[in-house]
């Protein structure tokens, strides 16, 4: 009878053993759910983006949504613990661009897109701690405020001090121009959708004939319209 507990016993806790290492599997081949972002711009950060391409040319190498860890990194020499808080605070954060050198990809400078979002409390001290974080790593950091209209001349002159020199001299150039020439630069507003330039259409028929509005310039590929006081 003695034996048979013990048997008993035995197989109990194998089973136990087994039920556990199953669901420890279990756990570990979970697929967690997730989806795709739509975009990976704001639509203010995408119109920015097509001005900025044109101010950089071909001098510098543009990337988005960088994060500030890959760019920075906090001392050597400091305490562990001290060295972690300090990581800690850059991980989760990232710039809006980044400007490389394309010769070796080294940066440049980092490009913060502010819109009303950074007139939080918070948002104003994440942006404070940031200037000082670049600061320490003798990275130059550009704040932009995000607005409808931007003029490539003021965007490259912005970033010169930071260019190779050939773009440096356009930049230079941009401020010798008349104002015709200025005005000639003026990108008047972009596309949300693809970052093409607009532009100002007249409605040849339907209920809104003879009214002015902004088509997109990659049309057809892109078809995206506005009213034009939107």
């Amino acid at each position: 009878m003695g034996w048979v507990l013990i048997a008993v016993v035995i197989v109990v806790v194998i089973a136990i053993a087994v039920l556990k290492l199953s669901q420890k599997r279990g756990i570990q081949q979970t697929e967690y759910p997730y989806k795709k972002l739509d975009v990976l711009f704001t639509p203010a950060e995408r119109s920015f983006l097509g001005v900025l391409n044109q101010a950089v040319g071909e001098n510098a190498q543009i990337f988005g949504k960088v994060r500030v860890a890959d760019v920075i990194t906090p001392k050597k020499g400091m305490p562990r613990s001290d060295w972690q808080r300090a990581f800690n605070k850059i991980s989760s954060k990232h710039f809006d661009f980044l400007l490389c050198d394309k010769s070796d990809l080294s940066v440049l400078c980092a490009i913060e897109l502010n819109d009303n979002s950074h007139n939080s409390k918070s948002r104003k001290n994440r942006d404070v701690f940031l200037e000082s974080a670049c600061r320490s790593a003798n990275v130059p950091l550009i704040q932009v405020s995000a607005k409808a209209t931007y003029t490539i001349g003021e965007v490259q002159q912005s970033i010169a001090p930071y260019m190779p020199n050939s773009q440096l001299q356009a930049a230079k150039q941009d401020s010798i121009d008349s104002p015709n020439e200025q005005q000639a630069r003026v990108i008047e507003k972009l596309c949300p959708k693809c970052s093409s330039i607009m532009v100002k259409k007249t409605a040849k028929k339907g209920k809104n004939v003879g009214k002015e509005f902004w088509a997109c310039s990659a049309f057809p590929k892109c078809r995206h319209i506005e009213p034009i006081n939107a």
